[in-house]
């Protein structure tokens, strides 16, 4: 999870600002990287409310390629296997009916198709599942960068005014 000192390019989520909202420091969207504002929340008073659905987080397409490119290694590689045998004994079913060959060979390249078929449709959702997973890690790795960060305020606080705990 980045700091507070990242630059915002380094972020994997990039916030975008409501119309007539303010723009947010840098530390605030770092610390509330993918947080939904409940509805009717401003951020300061006087400003108007979010369009309705408004989408508050985009991704920040190279930084989240690269975070999560060792998650989703295995599965993009099994994507990618399946579509290439599913192409390849696609090739062999139609080549078989177009030679007469023998039906029963046409019929298990048919099976091979279909089971590839499934498996490359199994990979595909397990990158969905993947990409959902790393979005949650970025929003409890920012929560608890923001409770690092108010406590540490608070302990500023504190000491500015010379309590002690």
């Amino acid at each position: 999870m980045p700091t507070a000192q990242t630059p915002a390019e380094h972020l994997p989520l990039v916030f975008q600002t409501p119309p007539g909202w303010p723009t947010p420091t840098l530390e605030w969207v770092t610390i509330h990287l993918g947080w939904q504002p409940p509805p009717g929340w401003v951020p300061v008073a006087g400003c108007p409310h979010s369009p309705p659905r408004w989408p508050f987080w985009v991704r920040n397409d190279a930084v989240w390629a690269r975070m999560a490119r060792p998650q989703l290694r295995a599965a993009r590689r099994n994507l990618w296997a399946g579509i290439l045998l599913c192409s390849l004994a696609a090739g062999f079913t139609v080549y078989g009916f177009a030679a007469h060959t023998d039906v029963a060979a046409g019929v298990v390249v048919a099976l091979a198709l279909l089971t590839m078929s499934v498996k490359t449709w199994q990979a595909r959702l397990a990158i969905r599942a993947i990409e959902a997973d790393l979005l949650v890690s970025v929003r409890d790795a920012a929560a608890r960068l923001k409770l690092e960060v108010d406590r540490a305020h608070y302990e500023r606080y504190l000491r500015s005014n010379g309590e002690s705990r």
